[in-house]
């Protein structure tokens, strides 16, 4: 083996193993809750040794905060999807509320991260709840694209819409989540978007 591949093999271990623990901690949290969690049970989880754990992530909170950061980053990634389909600002927007529906019904990653908002700790507090007032902006630059292609009626008050919307969204999370562990919430958004799109149409 050549001493050039030596170090990319290092560095894909090192991701893998950081990955694992991502997956660990998801099931740790999705059954305990930030304070209760303890760091020798996401190393048990993992498959990972508890120095590995700590190499990489060097307390409880900068563990949470990782799983915060992983939960937007796949997030985002539908949101850029979204943004790079054609359509109207109107059909994003609700197209992007449906994928999102989706992520949450299938990701444990994502789910603990939700999990952790919901119950955060001062250690993570910022991490927990900024990402949901940019969501709230998202929305808005979603609107205000509608505005502009006609997909939005005319006199829609945007800043009220972005925040009716991501009520519903955050609402419907929540009693999916404690009905079901979000499996039903792709369906419960479904049901909901012939009523948001009539509150956008002209």
């Amino acid at each position: 083996m050549t001493e050039r591949k030596m170090p990319q093999l290092k560095q894909q271990r090192s991701i893998d193993t950081r990955d694992a623990l991502l997956s660990g901690a998801a099931r740790v949290f999705a059954r305990a809750t930030y304070a209760e969690a303890r760091y020798r049970d996401v190393a048990v989880e993992s498959g990972v040794s508890e120095g590995a754990l700590y190499f990489h992530f060097r307390s409880k909170a900068d563990l949470a905060r990782a799983v915060l950061d992983e939960q937007q980053e796949r997030m985002t990634s539908v949101l850029v999807r979204v943004e790079e389909e054609p359509g109207t600002g109107r059909a994003q927007l609700l197209r992007l509320m449906r994928d999102l529906g989706e992520l949450i019904a299938r990701d444990e990653v994502v789910q603990a991260g939700i999990r952790l908002a919901g119950q955060p700790s001062s250690e993570v507090m910022a991490e927990a709840s900024e990402p949901y007032l940019e969501w709230v902006r998202v929305t808005r630059t979603f609107l205000e694209r509608g505005l502009e292609d006609g997909s939005v009626r005319s006199d829609a008050d945007i800043d009220l819409l972005a925040e009716l919307f991501n009520t519903v969204f955050v609402g419907s999370q929540v009693l999916s989540g404690l009905e079901d562990g979000w499996k039903s919430l792709p369906q419960r958004m479904q049901r909901l978007m012939p009523t948001l799109e009539a509150l956008l149409a002209e």
